[in-house]
Formats: C-alpha cells, sequence, structure tokens
C-alpha cells in the first residue's frame, strides 16, 4: 500500500472519529430513538420543577416559528401525546429548526416545569428561582436537540372552546367560525378576544414586538391556529385559555395553510 494512501484513510479516520455527534442529523426515521413521550414529561412535573437526570429521550416535530416574531428565543416540539416548549435562549430559531422538522430532545441535564399551562424544558434552575432557565448558548441547545433531515406538514389539532384542556396545551390547535369581539383595553396588552358561535370566549395573544401586531380583525368569521397555553390576560379575567398564533396568516378568513 502506498504511503500517501495509508496517510488518507488514517487522516479519515481521526477526522471522523472527531466529528460532533450532535451536529449529524439523524436518519429521517427515528422514532425508535425516544424513550419516553411528552405526556410522560407532564406527569413528572406536575408537582412543580422536576431535574431530569436519566437518559431520557422524546423525539417530536417543531410547530413554532419566532420568523414573525410572536416567539420569543424558545422552540415548540410536539409528539402524538402533546406539545413541550424548549427555553432556548437564542434568536434565530426558524432557520435551524423550521417548523415540521423531526428532532430528538436530550433531556439529561434538564429541568421540566409546567407553565402557562405547557410543558416547559430548560437548564435547571438557579438556586434563587423555581423555574427552568434558558439553555444559554448554541453549545448547549446542540447538546440536548438532534436534527434529523425529515420535515413534514405539521396539522393543527381541530377544536371548538368547549374541547380546551389544559393537557392539550402546547399543541397545535386550529379554531374555526369565530367573531372578533374587542376588548378595549385587553389589545393594549396584545389579548385579542374572540368568541365562537355559542358565545364561548377565546383569547389570542399577539405580542406588540412582533410583526403583525395590531392588525386589522375582519368581521366576517375566522380561522385561528398557533400554540394552545392557559395564563392570565388581565382585565380582572384571570386565567383563560389562549392561542399564540405563529404567523399573520395563522388568523385567516380562509382555511389556514400550514
Amino acid at each position: 500500500m502506498k504511503l500517501s494512501t495509508l496517510v488518507f484513510m488514517l487522516f479519515s479516520l481521526f477526522v471522523s472519529g472527531c466529528y460532533d455527534k450532535h451536529n449529524q442529523p439523524l436518519p429521517k426515521e427515528f422514532n425508535d430513538y425516544s424513550n419516553c413521550d411528552i405526556a410522560e414529561l407532564r406527569r413528572l412535573c406536575k408537582e412543580g420543577c422536576c431535574d431530569i437526570t436519566s437518559d431520557m429521550i422524546c423525539v417530536g416535530r417543531v410547530t413554532s416559528s419566532d420568523r414573525d416574531g410572536n416567539f420569543y428565543r424558545s422552540l415548540v416540539v410536539e409528539d402524538a401525546t402533546g406539545g413541550v416548549e424548549v427555553k432556548l435562549g437564542m434568536y434565530g430559531a426558524a432557520t435551524q429548526y423550521p417548523v415540521g422538522l423531526m428532532v430528538a430532545l436530550h433531556l439529561k441535564g434538564t429541568a421540566v416545569m409546567v407553565e402557562d399551562g405547557v410543558v416547559k424544558v430548560g437548564l435547571p434552575p438557579r438556586s434563587h428561582d423555581s423555574s427552568p432557565r434558558e439553555m444559554e448558548s448554541q453549545e448547549v441547545v446542540d447538546v440536548h436537540i438532534l436534527r434529523s433531515s425529515s420535515v413534514e406538514v405539521v396539522t393543527p389539532v381541530v377544536l371548538t372552546p368547549s374541547l380546551f384542556d389544559i393537557a392539550l396545551c402546547g399543541r397545535l390547535v386550529r379554531v374555526e367560525n369565530l367573531h372578533y369581539e374587542p376588548i378595549a383595553e385587553g389589545e393594549e396588552h396584545g389579548y385579542i378576544h374572540f368568541v365562537d358561535n355559542e358565545g364561548r370566549s377565546i383569547f389570542v395573544y399577539i405580542t406588540p414586538y412582533s410583526d403583525f401586531f395590531g392588525i386589522e380583525m375582519p368581521a366576517s368569521p375566522l380561522s385561528v391556529q398557533g400554540v394552545l397555553y392557559y395564563n392570565a390576560v388581565g382585565m380582572g379575567l384571570g386565567e383563560q385559555f389562549v392561542i399564540r398564533p405563529r404567523f399573520r396568516d395563522d388568523i385567516s378568513t380562509l382555511c389556514c395553510t400550514f
């Protein structure tokens, strides 16, 4: 064997051995890679913040996007049992984690807690805090989120307000035949009020920092989709179910595209 060939082979083995496994895309299908689901995470943290010390891995698809600014430094991932919000602590999630991308969440070393009705994942809280904190850097994020090469259309769960439930928080949902019913004080803080044909309320949250804050609501029946939360909306109304849309097109007079 020529010396040059031998050197090349040894160099190739060295490079492949040093390659960071966390940057390698997983196979298109890696459902068998999962050893827990999001419903199990919700059960684990029902008593409060819970540190994950075992090799728990959830597999799901990305359903959120920070492209239009209504999601901030976070990523929502959904499997067949629920949705979870990961506290990234970084911008530009839509570029690395597009909607529909399959990812594996490596949870060892993280903490989980239900906040605003949603299971949230981050680093364990500091001693003076009680909830998971952001992951702080790309290096930390890469340890806990593995990307695949599989991107597929994600389909929201179609619901009516009467079917809302805390267990559904974190899921991508769609509600149709809603009518805009303004509440003057609420819209200053980003909460928009709708009612269905039975007069049941649903709130939509659009942060003042998003690209579509202040959009005009038509009088015709609307279809609204986004991630479901349960949180205080102010105005003396207490906690309510709230849909957080990802894009301007998530609020539409037509059947939305996703």
